[in-house]
């Protein structure tokens, strides 16, 4: 920029002195001190300008070579901690590598012990299959005397646990084994206590307050029963004496035309709204549901109630019709029945058998 200006004032002077004969011949040239002037003044703004845009660029590289070295110093402390994450990661991954071979190690030593144990033991059943092979009719006996106790205290079902005992006594005696009499002896006590429990017709009962139930929609409600009017005697008397009497009657015969008054006696109940005979009706629906369930429960109290709760709203709200008649007989006949059964707690053969079992199952398992 300097070699330009100086080359600009060399073309000035130049094109001065090249215009001075014309200026002698006209007007006075200028002093030639003032363009000397401007000139310098020019050349020291552009120097100045140089300076500063030299000091931007260096700062603007200072700046920029800082930014690259914090973003270099940043990546390389999180590429130092990746890595050493990496290093844990893989640490871990090879001691959880290291725990798992030894748990599978121990599984197949356990499985390897297992079946050992099993093969041995298949042996010892084969030869104990060969050798006794009436166990297996025990095994069936015991079997059934455990699932009759599930048929009578579970189901109730009195005439199955008789029947499965009965065929565990059949299984004992094909054995032919004088040693299991005494078991067959409890089996025979087993089976009289069954039979001596009271069966309940349960089935039937419910059926029988399902079919009373079914007959609630029928019940019509008992109307108002008003006493009978007294009607009064206007008859005359003939008798001349009985004038007073005769002037009363006559009086009442002419006013009773304008106001009749008869008095009757006795208690007069409301009559129930179409909601509250609805609410009636499906509370005795109810009652009568909660009977049944009190069958299948064995809950006498709650049966005998539910009942004679249903008797009273029948008289109490109920016209006496042969809907309410037939209603009332059965709940009657359904009354006295016991639903409450006293089952033994546990049959004396099964620990017996089981006994017995496990005896000769020790004695296989020994070698004896």
């Amino acid at each position: 920029m300097t070699d330009n200006n100086q080359d600009n004032q060399e073309k000035t002077v130049t094109s001065s002195a090249d215009t001075l004969p014309e200026a002698e011949s006209g007007k006075a040239a200028p002093p030639p001190a003032a363009p000397a002037a401007k000139e310098q003044k020019s050349s020291s703004s552009a120097s100045i300008l140089a300076i500063v845009a030299i000091i931007l660029a260096i700062l603007l590289t200072g700046g920029l070579y800082w930014h690259g070295h914090k973003q270099a110093v940043a990546q390389a402390d999180q590429l130092n901690r990746l890595q050493a994450e990496l290093a844990q990661q893989q640490s871990a991954l090879q001691a959880g590598k290291a725990e798992q071979d030894a748990r599978i190690a121990a599984v197949l030593s356990s499985q390897n012990s297992t079946a050992e144990q099993l093969d041995g033991l298949s042996r010892k059943v084969l030869d104990l299959d060969s050798k006794r092979p009436n166990d297996w009719m025990l095994a069936e006996a015991e079997y059934l005397v455990r699932m009759a106790g599930r048929k009578l205290w579970l189901e109730q079902d009195v005439v199955a646990a008789a029947m499965m005992l009965a065929n565990a006594d059949e299984r004992l005696a094909a054995l032919n084994d004088p040693s299991l009499l005494p078991i067959r002896q409890a089996l025979a006590e087993d089976i009289a206590g069954i039979k001596s429990v009271q069966r309940v017709d349960r089935e039937g009962l419910v059926i029988k307050l399902n079919s009373i139930n079914e007959q609630v929609d029928r019940l019509k409600l008992a109307g108002v029963i008003m006493a009978r009017a007294e009607e009064p005697d206007f008859t005359l008397s003939g008798d001349i004496g009985d004038w007073k009497e005769n002037l009363k009657k006559s009086w009442a015969s002419f006013s009773d035309n304008f106001v009749t008054v008869r008095r009757r006696d006795g208690n007069v109940e409301a009559l129930l709204s179409p909601q509250q005979h609805w609410y009636l009706s499906e509370n005795l629906k109810g009652k009568l549901l909660q009977a049944q369930l009190a069958v299948y429960r064995e809950q006498q109290e709650v049966y005998d109630s539910a009942l004679v709760q249903s008797r009273q709203w029948l008289q109490d709200y109920f016209a006496d019709d042969s809907v309410r008649q037939f209603m009332l007989e059965q709940i009657d006949q359904l009354s006295g029945q016991q639903i409450d059964v006293d089952y033994p707690e546990q049959f004396t053969a099964q620990d017996r058998l089981q006994q017995l079992l496990d005896d000769r199952l020790q004695r296989l398992l020994t070698g004896r």
